[in-house]
């Protein structure tokens, strides 16, 4: 643009500094300084410079080169690479943020590309992509009425083998849920035993802490939950009929029914 300012100016036969103005939208001060900029200062613009200023601001680096890329006719992505390529280290975020409002102020019709989108089209036809979050839900579901992904489950054996993390995390979660469904308390012990020297050894330190209520909860069929030292059967009821309201609301629920037949009844006290 400051080419294209000062190109604009030399080519004027009367000089008005407001035309320049108007027609880039910039104060005159910033035009003024876009006029006299020597063409050094302006091919330094290319390189990007540190910058002491705020992290808002380290994009001034290289606005200059998006929009003499952009003017040149160069795609979105082309753009983003070669941002990286100079040294660029900012955040993705903040690069695609720049490279939307720039086309988006200067070249209103100009085709843009959504970053995701952009990462999409970076794999070749014949690459299978699978998130990790994808292979967590695979091995981590047990309900077989779940819709399984299918991907996953035709490359699943050949992840195992390239990657042991996947093939422990699934081993890990498998005995832990054995133990806790089948409700065989002396299963837990073997986990223990199994994976305290592993790096789950903070997880099976806090479980035997509580080992007495974890069995408790494994071994019956009703129970008051791993944080009960043993099973509260009024604590049991309290849940079942009324949720998990507060003691003191659970006793006016029970006082209610009586209290119409007291002398001196005021329902105003249950408020």
């Amino acid at each position: 643009m400051i080419q294209e300012v000062q190109s604009q100016w030399n080519e004027m036969p009367e000089k008005d500094i407001a035309l320049i103005c108007s027609k880039y939208k910039i104060s005159r001060p910033t035009a003024r300084r876009y006029i006299q900029m020597p063409a050094e200062e302006i091919q330094g613009m290319d390189r990007p410079r540190k910058s002491k200023h705020s992290a808002g601001r380290r994009g001034n680096a290289y606005v200059n080169i998006i929009y003499k890329m952009m003017r040149d006719g160069h795609a979105d992505d082309t753009i983003y690479f070669y941002l990286r390529h100079t040294g660029i280290k900012d955040p993705s975020t903040t690069i695609w943020f720049y490279l939307s409002c720039i086309s988006q102020n200067n070249f209103p019709g100009r085709k843009k590309i959504h970053s995701m989108k952009m990462l999409e089209d970076c794999y070749p036809d014949d690459v299978t992509v699978i998130k990790r979050d994808e292979i967590l839900k695979y091995i981590l579901t047990k309900n077989p009425k779940s819709k399984r992904n299918k991907t996953v489950e035709e490359h699943i054996n050949l992840i195992k083998e390239h990657y042991p993390a996947v093939r422990w995390t699934e081993d890990v979660f498998q005995t832990f849920h054995s133990a806790l469904m089948e409700k065989e308390p002396s299963k837990i012990d073997d986990f223990l035993e199994k994976y305290t020297d592993s790096s789950l050894k903070g997880f099976c330190e806090c479980i035997k802490k509580d080992i007495a209520p974890v069995k408790n909860a494994i071994s019956l069929e009703v129970s008051s939950g791993f944080v009960e030292g043993n099973n509260n059967k009024f604590k049991l009821i309290k849940r079942i009929v009324y949720g998990r309201a507060k003691l003191v609301n659970l006793s006016k629920k029970c006082f209610l029914a009586f209290m119409p037949k007291m002398k001196g009844f005021e329902l105003s006290k249950l408020i």
